[in-house]
């Protein structure tokens, strides 16, 4: 199964781009993405359908994502990376209109905020395709005079630091920020040459497929970038499993202080790195 395409989506959407969400036919189950704008009673309110993963199809996501992470981290240059982010980065910002239209569908944002966002998000791409070829980047690092000394107080040689990809990532991403987030964390994730895993808000998975959509046209490998878009129902599962799966190096969550305090819990089996952040929402 792959998350990369919707099962339907409804005429409301008005794309030049249409292929941006790209239609597959097939069972499976299925959940709704809603327009928070719209009425339910009359059924209005559904603007597309997307495949619901499960547990089962997030473990097939994170060796599919294994399997790519040694080509993708010792077979690249932090040039060829660097390319790749500008490209994908490029490519958003001449599909900004359709990608702020879907997530002002799908979140309810104004039109204005949403394409605000855009140009947010991308800057995390090109901020993080300079930041590749650094040399505080993966694959450089740095040398220093040894803490420990001689008789005479001379350092004991030099200490060398190499900065290396972590591996395989997983992120789970927030509603409030269907694009900023997934650059935030997915752009130095494969800046460094590690593969990155994303389950976008099953509130606003449409953006992220668009994303995905970009990234592929830049030239992003298979299993480099992929997504799991589960229901409400099958979100904890999909957690779980980025948590206990041993091939799973590093967790980024932005959301609730308990659900990131459950998913660091849910880590420490494993011994994983876990990045967790909170985006306060403001009602006047």
């Amino acid at each position: 199964m792959t998350a990369t395409a919707a099962l339907s989506t409804t005429a409301s959407f008005s794309l030049r781009d249409p292929s941006l969400l790209p239609i597959q036919n097939g069972g499976g189950k299925t959940f709704d993405v809603l327009d928070p704008a719209a009425s339910d009673e009359d059924g209005t309110a559904v603007i597309a359908k997307v495949h619901a993963m499960s547990q089962d199809d997030a473990k097939q996501m994170i060796q599919k994502s294994a399997d790519a992470l040694k080509p993708w981290r010792d077979d690249t240059t932090a040039f060829l990376r660097s390319q790749v982010l500008t490209k994908w980065s490029n490519l958003i910002k001449d599909n900004a209109d359709d990608i702020a239209t879907i997530m002002t569908m799908e979140s309810g944002k104004p039109l204005a905020e949403s394409k605000g966002e855009v140009a947010y998000g991308v800057s995390f791409l090109d901020y993080y395709a300079g930041e590749a070829i650094r040399p505080s980047s993966a694959g450089g690092g740095f040398i220093a005079p040894s803490p420990f000394t001689t008789d005479t107080g001379a350092p004991k040689g030099k200490i060398m630091a190499v900065q290396e990809a972590v591996g395989v990532t997983a992120m789970v991403t927030p509603w409030n920020f269907p694009i900023a987030m997934i650059t935030r964390k997915v752009g130095p994730a494969l800046a460094a040459g590690c593969t990155a895993i994303v389950k976008p808000s099953e509130l606003t998975p449409l953006t992220a497929i668009a994303l995905k959509v970009l990234a592929d046209r830049a030239g992003v490998p298979d299993g480099v970038f992929e997504l799991v878009t589960s229901d409400r129902e099958s979100t904890a599962d999909v957690g779980k499993e980025f948590c206990i799966n041993p091939t799973i190096k590093k967790i980024s969550f932005t959301g609730s202080t308990p659900v990131g305090k459950l998913l660091m819990k849910m880590s420490s089996d494993t011994v994983k790195r876990v990045s967790l952040g909170k985006i306060p929402f403001v009602l006047s």
